[in-house]
């Protein structure tokens, strides 16, 4: 898992960086942990896209969930997310957090 993390207090919303875009368009998503939020990297439409990395359902692991097109599943329960809006198919009460990605040269950044 890819640390994001600094020795002192980050000002709000800092960018961070997760991993780089070449591991990421190898088809991979990523996980990464920033100041102990849990975040799922994927790549959508030849963009870094950025959510929690877990599921608002039950909390199921984001980042081994499969992406199609610009759908994840979640692989625990199978509930689906668009990862463009953060809308839950399945109940409509539910919206998956998404996060700002920035690529800066090889480097994924996401602003928390």
């Amino acid at each position: 898992m890819t640390q994001a993390t600094s020795g002192t207090a980050a000002p709000a919303e800092t960018l961070h960086r997760v991993g780089s875009l070449a591991d990421l368009q190898s088809g991979q998503s990523m996980r990464a942990s920033i100041n102990g939020t849990k975040i799922a990297v994927f790549m959508v439409e030849g963009c870094p896209t950025a959510t929690a990395g877990r599921c608002p359902h039950a909390q199921g692991p984001l980042h081994e969930g499969e992406v199609d097109g610009t759908i994840l599943t979640c692989p625990w329960h199978g509930w689906t997310f668009d990862l463009h809006t953060g809308a839950c198919d399945e109940d409509e009460s539910l919206t998956l957090q998404r996060y700002e990605t920035v690529v800066q040269g090889d480097d994924i950044m996401v602003r928390l």
